[in-house]
């Protein structure tokens, strides 16, 4: 398929309005950072050294510092149209000031110029700070500059503020200096993060998209779902699953597979609001499905100082938890609108479809392969990427062409770009807590707050995430939560520190489905033709498992894949039978028996929750609940009421 038919949601959507020349630039500088990012991890000298700390990292961004404004357009229609004069000049601009750190990178590792040695190297942290600011604008929005400028106000006043905003004030010059050169800017969490982890993950799913990866788990979603009733519906929901254990991307998600699934919806009789609802559910989930999750995890491992590979085996068990129930609230919606499945035509035979693509399903299992048995760490999805491309080539199902490498390397670029744009902005929010203090004393005072009540703790963190979520700003949300909210729970509970993470990226994601920005929906419905607002609602109701599933992990380890053999299958099952009770009840159907009446739907969502929640009483109460509903339901299908009769 040419590169130009094919659209990720990202900025590959501008790729093919760049001048020939231009693409070169842009891919190859995709590819050099590649190399870089292997010569880095092999440790592989260069000119008699190893590339390593400092140099490394502005190298990196040198190298990549030109795509951003390239490839990321100022506006929603400047994305469609070749970069004007302007976009050119601020990437050979981000490009020129990260050379020259590169160049005294040495000096800069040494002396951290913090502050800035001269005004001249003050002008340089000024321009790349607003250039950030310009690239997380682009990425993430007014909403999320917001966030931006409060974290460089905050530390100017910070001796000011009072009661647990008190914190040590910065002037503005030891800001953007501690922003371009400290630890605590770009040089830490925003440089480890596409330094040392997320690189080669991009690589992976964008060599998986543009060999037809994509394509193959839609098709086979399709092979799987689509006899079934309501079959449109449940493939979104599958092939959203697959296609986000790629890309790790909420956006690319929507786009890439919701431009199938959701006129296939339409056409079967779905409603505009309810196609866009189920996508945009379906795709939220995708941030945390292995093996290729969202940033956010990538960002937990570096906080956390969690082994990524643990973290992936942790997130499997709450995300397919969540996948199910959203499948069991859509058959219920398809048994009740009397939904049938897709035409025999239209339906992929299954053995066939998994031939064709088995090559992407041994990539992925030598990447899962890679990570949790051989232990090789972050290059694993590069060498997952070769291997793509020898099977490829070697069992000739398919030509490796010019233009397959082509679309390989452009999808790569979109979501390096678009990490790009947020991890350098992120440094402005580093440097706004951890310099002033507020990370350590927020910590402080939500344990207070708590009063070691984790119950407490978790509450007040949900309700956080959701407040900032509804303002579409999730990323921020969960940075400032791992580092205040996390360290917390930890400090006054026995709960893994992978749990607390966990947690709050669920709840990050659930804000992405609530209204009024909830930019999820949003993107679905513009291509569903929907109601915005309708669409964020319904999106909201089906996606309200998540408000649960985090809880239960919380207090339940072997839910996160911690304990032993048994006690993580006994647990995930009565999970899986909680949420199926709990999603039913919510959805107003039970497979089965029908639709239960308002009172029933309300022991079934209350017997649900306490069958997954993981305590012995609970269990046993919730059990008993559910089975009385089901006792009644069965009684009132064989001897009717007279009512009903008559």
């Amino acid at each position: 398929m040419a590169i130009e038919a094919q659209t990720t949601g990202l900025s590959l959507t501008r790729y093919r309005y760049l001048p020939a020349p231009v693409k070169l630039v842009y891919l190859g500088t995709t590819l050099a950072a590649v190399v870089l990012f292997v010569l880095y991890w092999r440790a592989i000298p260069v000119g008699g050294e190893v590339i390593s700390g400092t140099t490394y990292f502005y190298l990196l961004f040198a190298i990549l510092g030109f795509n951003v404004f390239i490839g990321l357009g100022a506006s929603r229609k400047s994305r469609a149209a070749a970069p004007p004069w302007y976009d050119y000049l601020l990437s050979l601009l981000v490009t020129a000031i990260f050379i020259f750190f590169l160049l005294h990178s040495d000096e800069i590792s040494m002396r951290l110029w913090t502050p800035p040695p001269s005004a001249f190297h003050f002008a340089l942290a000024l321009a790349l700070g607003l250039l950030a600011l310009e690239a997380g604008r682009r990425a993430g929005g007014w909403g999320y500059v917001a966030v931006l400028g409060a974290s460089i106000v905050y530390p100017l006043f910070a001796d000011k503020m009072p009661g647990v905003l008190y914190g040590f004030s910065l002037s503005f010059e030891d800001m953007f200096g501690d922003f371009a050169f400290g630890a605590d800017g770009i040089l830490g969490l925003p440089a480890a993060m596409l330094g040392e982890m997320i690189l080669g993950f991009y690589l992976f799913a964008g060599v998986m998209l543009g060999l037809g990866g994509g394509e193959f788990f839609l098709k086979l979603a399709t092979a799987l779902m689509g006899r079934v009733r309501g079959g449109p519906a449940k493939v979104a929901v599958l092939a959203s699953g697959f296609f986000g254990s790629l890309t790790g991307s909420i956006m690319a998600n929507i786009a890439a597979t919701g431009s199938f699934t959701i006129p296939a919806m339409k056409r079967t009789g779905y409603s505009r609001e309810y196609a866009a609802a189920i996508e945009a559910c379906a795709s939220s989930g995708g941030d945390t499905m292995p093996p290729v999750m969202g940033g956010l995890v990538f960002m937990a491992a570096i906080i956390a100082n969690v082994d990524y590979a643990t973290i992936m085996v942790a997130a499997l068990v709450p995300t397919v938890l969540y996948y199910f129930g959203l499948l069991v609230q859509v058959d219920g919606y398809a048994a009740k609108a009397g939904f049938k499945g897709l035409p025999a035509q239209d339906i992929p035979r299954l053995w066939p479809t998994l031939k064709e693509g088995w090559v992407y399903l041994a990539s992925i299992g030598f990447l899962v392969f890679g990570l949790l048995y051989m232990r090789w760490g972050m290059i694993t999805p590069v060498y997952g990427s070769v291997l793509m491309l020898l099977l490829t080539v070697l069992t000739g199902r398919s030509k490796l062409t010019l233009r397959r490498l082509e679309a390989a390397l452009a999808y790569t670029a979109g979501l390096v770009n678009f990490g790009m744009a947020i991890f350098l902005s992120i440094g402005f929010i580093l440097v706004g807590l951890y310099k002033t203090g507020m990370a350590a004393a927020v910590t402080a005072w939500v344990v207070s707050l708590g009063a070691g009540n984790v119950f407490l703790v978790l509450l007040i963190g949900a309700i956080f995430n959701l407040l900032m979520g509804m303002v579409g700003l999730q990323r921020t949300s969960y940075l400032f939560l791992a580092v205040t909210m996390a360290p917390a729970v930890a400090a006054v509970t026995d709960t893994p520190i992978i749990a607390v993470h966990l947690f709050i990226i669920f709840y990050a994601g659930l804000g992405g489905l609530t209204p009024p920005v909830a930019i999820n929906s949003f993107v679905a419905a513009s291509i569903a033709e929907a109601d915005a607002m309708k669409t964020a609602w319904t999106s909201l109701r089906l996606g309200v498992v998540l408000v649960f599933i985090p809880f239960f992990f919380v207090l339940q380890p072997a839910l996160l894949m911690q304990g032993t053999a048994w006690e993580i299958v006994y647990h995930t099952a009565l999970a899986m039978l909680g949420i199926f009770m709990l999603a039913s009840g919510l959805e107003g159907y039970l497979l089965g028996l029908g639709r239960p009446t308002v009172a029933q739907r309300i022991i079934l969502v209350t017997g649900g929750f306490l069958i997954a929640f993981p305590q012995t009483a609970t269990t046993l109460a919730g059990l008993g609940l559910t089975g009385v509903v089901a006792v009644l339901a069965l009684v009132r299908r064989r001897w009717p009421q007279a009512s009903d009769r008559r």
